[in-house]
């Protein structure tokens, strides 16, 4: 049987109503991964690969993504929400210790506002190409799902709809040539995982709907300014990304910051051996 059909397990949260998968391999010091959109916990694969032998590896699917269920209605993807159930993921998993957290893509922003509130608990925060940032100008697919008016809501159905005809051919071709670092078996991986993931693809607009409004991120930069104060933290980033420009690199002040010239927005699947030393170097 493969490691990767031994290391997964379903988690129960019933204070959420939830029901997820963890990926959870190796042993050691924990470090916790939150995947983004419109990825599940399988993002982590190569770099769990690499940590593994020395550390213990936890990466969840968020509600909806991946193998997770489309979560009830009464789950409405706020970021207070979303921080619970990464609380439930750590009480669930019996995470007491100390860890690092690396995050990437919208999983940074539950990721940054869970770590502010709880710095004590980390050895550090691992960045690499996420969105955090008070007045961030969303690209304009995202702002299409983030449409909460009635035809808006509509175009961005049948939107979502087209992305899985022809067993995903338009997906693969918008997201092929946004994401040209990505392998074949990567381009589809995602097909098979969002674009006929009927689930995914509803709760990413769900979910980007909370995104789009004015106060979802608010109190981000003091966020970030703490953490990179208080807790060691690191940058690795992606030049070539076509959603969350290198210029947004910068704005984490004082931490390590080091820029992939050739690497995209998926720096976890294409750089997983300078994302590994990275997160090594917290030790």
């Amino acid at each position: 049987m493969s490691a990767a059909a031994t290391d997964e397990r379903t988690l129960l949260l019933p204070e959420l109503g939830l029901r997820t998968r963890l990926i959870d391999a190796g042993s050691g010091p924990v470090v916790v991964m939150l995947h983004g959109n419109p990825d599940n916990a399988d993002e982590w694969r190569p770099l769990i690969e690499r940590l593994r032998g020395r550390y213990r590896c936890i990466a969840p699917d968020f509600p909806g993504y991946g193998k997770a269920p489309e979560p009830p209605p009464s789950f409405t993807y706020t970021l207070a929400e979303q921080m619970q159930f990464l609380e439930a993921i750590l009480k669930t998993a019996q995470v007491s210790e100390p860890f690092v957290l690396v995050l990437h893509d919208t999983g940074g922003m539950v990721g940054t506002a869970w770590a502010a509130a709880n710095m004590h608990r980390l050895r550090g925060v691992m960045f690499t190409n996420t969105v955090v940032f008070e007045r961030y100008p969303w690209f304009a697919i995202a702002r299409g799902w983030g449409k909460r008016s009635l035809l808006g809501r509509l175009r961005a159905a049948l939107g979502m709809r087209a992305l899985g005809l022809r067993r995903g051919a338009l997906f693969r071709k918008i997201f092929g040539a946004q994401s040209p670092q990505l392998s074949a078996a990567d381009l589809a991986r995602f097909t098979r995982d969002f674009a006929l993931n009927t689930a995914a693809k509803a709760t990413t607009l769900r979910q980007f709907r909370q995104f789009m409004q004015p106060e979802f991120f608010a109190g981000f930069e003091t966020m970030r300014a703490q953490l990179v104060e208080s807790v060691p933290c690191r940058v690795l980033w992606g030049d070539k990304d076509p959603y969350i420009p290198v210029r947004y690199a910068r704005l984490f002040g004082r931490a390590s910051v080091k820029i992939l010239p050739h690497a995209g927005h998926w720096v976890p699947l294409v750089a997983p051996d300078e994302l590994a030393a990275e997160v090594a170097a917290f030790a």
